[in-house]
């Protein structure tokens, strides 16, 4: 098309006229800005999916969300600034309350690409609106049944009732079939959404799901008082999706929801989900609170009992630290029970068994609290464990979070598949460990597989490692040859489970936003950063609490005490790793600072030579060599 020209005043129109409303297509508009709704969130399927797009029509301006297969042409023609489109199919919404006007495109077509803005001064609708709340759509009004009074009428909020995206086929047949059956009298004539459609542009939904995780009531206290809260998780055919409740709704909803059953839910209020309490995907949770609807459901047919993303044990050695997995395994050792003291003298009871599975790897799953004490599955039996918590420190390993699940010998093809395995094969083989033992104490094995991994700084640096995007990991020889003592650590909150910084008050305390708290003092933690080099090259190496604490042998709490009162011994430290040699599992990531990418490296693990199997290691290749 070689001409074109905006649709004028449209998006006044569309929320001032009810024709142009109910059907807001073939509007031409330039795009002002666009983003992806979560772009740090690279794993989040629903994230990638969806788009914010700031439009004009050369007088107006607002906000637009790009999904289906708008939001695929986004994405594959990677739309910029400047780019005029035409919508092809498109819903308008009013965010009741708060007032934000919403386009929601479901499908474009491009224009015409890098246009310069056609007016640069338009009007922002959300603020004309709430300048003239008169002239906007509020409501229109329809008949109501016949079971009311003939002579009433009933408002409809446009503003909260945007046609639902079409549940998944099974999903929508099934809730067909019992409509006019099992659905209470406060449920009919409400659209079915499946979970993976809830986000805050629909206000009038509906879902039919299982509780498929209720975790025990947790209470809190602290200087604004104490309160109860409840999780749990709700699963249907197309995802799962945390709902929360709070003091006496978590006492009412506690009572109300048993774990494995179904549910019709409605009326929960929908809020960014908080990534660090859950392990979903969804970008979003649900808060139930006075208002929310939940009845039980008769009918539980066509929707799971559980849902898993597995992953083999071998890919978790490339997961980033934190991230959340599904895994499935036989487990190969139970070890005691024991007991961990920490930081702040609360005591908790641990128990690490090893599984394996059938891609030859093993790996230590960390089991807590009661769940550490009541188990009591042998060797040998499958166990599908959702949302367990990578660690890197020592190597990988899993650990079981507060919304972890542990379900022994799941009823799912995979695991009649992997326990087959076992039986025949599985269980008279040899697994590789992810824990990375390459210290004195290492078996020959480790150690020798680490040396082999071995690459140089020259080679890490040509290769780019660290562009991809969940990063890379690489192992070095390599010598330290400096650090940076100026800011080694950071005050942190010493409340337990919280690392967050905290500042100083003019009263002497320290004061933490996160957990709303002020601390006599702070726990200290390390940031340091080191340089170190090999025959080829140097680079720069961050090294976060434990693996800094490992090096130099000394808390971040103490060093800080050195520093301050006893700089000869504070130098003495930091001195006597200098010029020795380590072996260093590094992560590079690219890392964007200031409008400028470079990549960063952080240090996973850090191990002394073990200069026994460094020499073995040299022979075996020196054999291998003199046989070719």
């Amino acid at each position: 098309m070689s001409g074109f020209q905006l649709t004028e005043r449209d998006f006044y129109k569309i929320f001032t006229d009810k024709t142009r409303f109910d059907a807001p297509n073939n509007g031409v508009y330039q795009i002002q800005n666009t983003r992806k709704t979560d772009p740090n969130s690279n794993k989040n399927a629903e994230s990638a999916r969806k788009h914010l797009v700031m439009l004009s029509d050369g007088s107006f301006h607002m906000k637009a969300l790009a999904r289906n297969a708008a939001a695929a042409k986004f994405a594959s023609l990677e739309l910029q600034k400047g780019d005029i489109i035409r919508v092809l199919e498109a819903e308008a919404a009013i965010v009741k309350d708060k007032k934000k006007f919403v386009l929601l495109i479901d499908d474009m077509e491009v224009v015409r690409r890098g246009v310069e803005p056609i007016n640069g001064s338009t009007i922002f609708l959300d603020k004309y609106f709430e300048e003239h709340p008169d002239e906007y759509i509020r409501d229109f009004v329809v008949p109501v049944s016949n079971n009311s009074d003939s002579s009433n009428e009933k408002k409809l909020e446009t503003s909260v009732t945007p046609t639902p995206v079409p549940a998944p086929v099974v999903q929508q047949a099934t809730e067909h079939k019992f409509a006019q059956s099992t659905m209470s009298s406060s449920q009919k004539g409400k659209p079915i959404f499946a979970i993976e459609q809830l986000s805050p542009y629909q206000n009038v939904w509906t879902i039919k799901a299982r509780v498929s995780y209720k975790g025990e009531i947790k209470t809190w206290h602290n200087q604004r008082g104490e309160g109860k809260l409840l999780n749990v998780n709700f699963l249907d055919t197309s995802g799962e999706i945390r709902a929360t409740a709070f003091n006496d709704m978590a006492v009412k909803y506690n009572e109300l929801l048993q774990e494995g059953k179904v549910y019709y839910v409605s009326k929960a209020r929908l809020q960014p989900s908080k990534p660090q309490f859950t392990n979903l995907s969804h970008p979003y949770e649900l808060s139930l609170d006075r208002e929310s609807v939940i009845e039980p459901s008769e009918d539980e047919a066509n929707v799971p009992k559980t849902h898993f993303d597995f992953v083999k044990l071998s890919a978790i050695e490339n997961q980033e630290e934190n991230a959340t997995v599904d895994v499935l395994g036989i487990i190969q050792t139970v070890n005691p029970h024991f007991e961990l003291t920490s930081r702040a003298g609360k005591k908790f009871d641990r128990r690490d068994i090893v599984i394996v599975d059938d891609s030859n790897y093993s790996i230590t799953v960390g089991l807590w609290n009661q769940l550490a004490l009541d188990f009591n599955l042998p060797e040998g039996s499958v166990v599908a464990i959702k949302g367990a918590r990578v660690s890197d420190f020592g190597g990988k390993s899993l650990s079981m979070g507060f919304t972890s699940t542990l379900m022994p010998n799941p009823e799912v093809p995979e695991a009649y598949s992997l326990k087959g395995w076992y039986d025949a094969t599985g269980h008279s083989g040899n697994f590789t460990s992810l824990k990375q033992e390459v210290g004195a104490g290492a078996g020959a094995g480790d150690s020798t597989k680490f040396i082999a991994q071995r690459i140089t700084i020259q080679k890490a640096q040509n290769e780019n490692l660290g562009r991809s995007e969940k990063g890379d990991y690489f192992n070095i020889k390599a010598a330290i040859n400096f650090l940076k003592v100026d800011n080694f650590a950071y005050p942190a909150c010493s409340n337990e489970n919280c690392n967050k910084k905290v500042v100083e008050q003019s009263d002497g305390t320290w004061r933490c936003e996160k957990c709303d708290t002020n601390n006599a003092a702070p726990q200290w933690r390390y940031m340091l950063t080191i340089s170190v080099l090999d025959e080829t090259n140097q680079l720069w190496l961050t090294l976060f609490n434990e693996q800094a604490e490992q090096l130099l042998g000394v808390d971040a709490n103490e060093l800080t005490k050195l520093k301050d009162e006893n700089p000869d011994e504070f130098t003495k430290v930091t001195q006597s790793i200098q010029m020795n040699q380590y072996d260093f599992r590094v992560r590079a990531k690219e890392d964007t600072y200031n409008d400028q990418t470079r990549i960063r490296y952080t240090a996973a693990n850090i191990h002394k030579l073990n200069f026994k199997s460094e020499a073995d290691y040299l022979a075996t290749q020196l054999s291998e060599a003199l046989h070719v």
